[in-house]
This record gives C-alpha cells, sequence and structure tokens, in this order.
C-alpha cells in the first residue's frame, strides 16, 4: 500500500496525533496561580480526574493527555455541567516546576455566541519542601518572522506564518486535494489572519493559540466548522507539535456539533512566497 494513500483519511487532523499520555495517572498538583485563585489536580486514572478552584468542592472530570516532551505535558479536559461549554486546558512543566493555564468558554460575546473566548493564567507548581518558583512561562515574540509547514496527515499539510504578537496567518498549496475544501467558505474573508497569541514554554517550545473569530464573523456556518479555539504546544527541537481544538463544527446537513479533540503534526521550515508574507492584514488600522 503506498501510505499517501492512507484509507483512513476521515481522521483529518487527528491522524498524526499522538497516543494519549498516561504518565501523570495517580499524580496531585497544587497551582499557584498569579491571578489569585489556586487549583488542583487529582489524576485518578487514565482518563479521569478531579479538579478544584480554591474555595470551590472537587468535579470530576474525563480528561487527555499529550506529551510534547520527557517533561512537558499538555492536559486537558470539558467541564461537565456548565452553564456554557467550557474547556481547561493547562500546560504542566515539570522540570521548571511551571504552568501555564487557559480557559475557554463559548457564550461569553452575545452577537457572536460561537466565538470561544480564552482566559489565559500562569502560576507555578506547589511542591512541598520546596521553595516556590518566582520564574513564570510569558507571552513571547521570539517566533516572529517564522514559517513553518505542519504536517497533519498524509495527504493534507498547512503553513503558518508567525508575523505579530496577536495575528498568524495560514494557507493551504493549491497543489494539495483538500485546498479547496479548506478555502472555499474561508475565501468569503479579505485575508486568512487570525487572532493567535504566543507563550513561551522554555528553549524552543511555545505554546501557540489561535481563535477562527474572524471566520465566524464574516463566514459563520457556511464553513465546515465554526468558531474554534486550538491550542498548539509546539517542539521546535524535535520539530512537531501536540495540542487540541474546542469549538463547533458543521455537518452537510447545516446542523452543528461540539469539537473537543487533540491533534498532532510535524514540520518543517518552508519559504513562503514573498507577497504572502507582505500583505497588509486586513483586520487592522
Amino acid at each position: 500500500m503506498n501510505l499517501k494513500d492512507y484509507p483512513r483519511k476521515e481522521y483529518n487532523i487527528q491522524q498524526l496525533t499522538q497516543p494519549p499520555c498516561f504518565d501523570l495517572q495517580g499524580e496531585r498538583f497544587y497551582f499557584v496561580m498569579d491571578d489569585g485563585y489556586d487549583y488542583e489536580l487529582n489524576i485518578l486514572d487514565h482518563e479521569n480526574l478531579e479538579w478544584s478552584k480554591e474555595g470551590s468542592a472537587p468535579k470530576r472530570e474525563f480528561y487527555r493527555c499529550l506529551k510534547s516532551d520527557d517533561t512537558t505535558y499538555i492536559l486537558h479536559y470539558e467541564v461537565k455541567g456548565a452553564e456554557q461549554r467550557t474547556g481547561h486546558t493547562y500546560v504542566i512543566d515539570r522540570e521548571q516546576r511551571l504552568v501555564t493555564m487557559l480557559r475557554c468558554k463559548l457564550g461569553e460575546n452575545p452577537k457572536f455566541p460561537m466565538i470561544v473566548s480564552s482566559h489565559f493564567d500562569f502560576g507555578a507548581i506547589q511542591v512541598e519542601g520546596e521553595y516556590l518558583p518566582f520564574k513564570r512561562h510569558c507571552y513571547s515574540n521570539e517566533i516572529m518572522g517564522t514559517t513553518v509547514q505542519w504536517h497533519w496527515r498524509s495527504n493534507f499539510f498547512t503553513q503558518h506564518y508567525y508575523y505579530t504578537s496577536d495575528h498568524y496567518r495560514i494557507t493551504v498549496p493549491s497543489r494539495i486535494s483538500t485546498a479547496m475544501e479548506f478555502g472555499g467558505a474561508t475565501s468569503k474573508k479579505p485575508g486568512s489572519d487570525e487572532w493567535s497569541r504566543y507563550i513561551k514554554i522554555k528553549e524552543n517550545m511555545f505554546l501557540f493559540v489561535l481563535v477562527e473569530a474572524y471566520s465566524e464573523r464574516l463566514v459563520g456556518g457556511a464553513g465546515n466548522f465554526r468558531s474554534n479555539n486550538m491550542a498548539f504546544l509546539q517542539n521546535y527541537d524535535r520539530m512537531y507539535h501536540v495540542g487540541r481544538s474546542f469549538g463547533t463544527g458543521m455537518r452537510p446537513d447545516g446542523s452543528s456539533f461540539p469539537i473537543n479533540m487533540l491533534f498532532g503534526a510535524f514540520g518543517q521550515p518552508v519559504e513562503l512566497d514573498p507577497a504572502f508574507l507582505s500583505y497588509p492584514n486586513p483586520f487592522t488600522v
């Protein structure tokens, strides 16, 4: 069999996802967060955990975890029973005893309730008998100017341009069979730029987060998906990323369904057309 003709293409961007990581089962973490509200995670087994915010009772959730290197993990769960769909994502950095938390929620924007909000918080992992680290993961412009081609599955890859502190740019080569499928509805937009954030986790590792907010405002339900929050834990030493997508997809009949999935891809540097790199961001002044 020619592996380029991978028979289960329905896996889409999940095809190259790593197996779920079970390294943390049996562990208990206490996160001292900078916004003043601390969190505790008790990883019960390979798929269940209990979490609690300071002053509240523990809640049990189904979780998934992937690892970016031997000591750095991205862990995600959706909060059951929340009035609005809510997701919690943690980058757990055991080497430096640091944590970054991303809280996502649908429905906070009354005009565009499908847009996923993003709230970041930074903190440290408390360990009995040891001083609390004073360093933190931080917003970074270190990878500005970087262009990467990310391979998601056997017949699909995207090309990213990280060019400002709060936006990124994406293109799909025309020779890729799914290019029209990917870009059909989004061609209604004046450009492919979307809101994004870049957080440095450690040397050559970044948390890159994007929200498909402009697509939701301009395209709505005309595409294959609505607004999604995608969190990529990018390892530039090993040249791959692991992450998760949280938001809403669209079926062919026009109905919507919740997206809450893991993904993975491997990357390589790529040279892009100077015209693509230099056109002005149509969404900013």
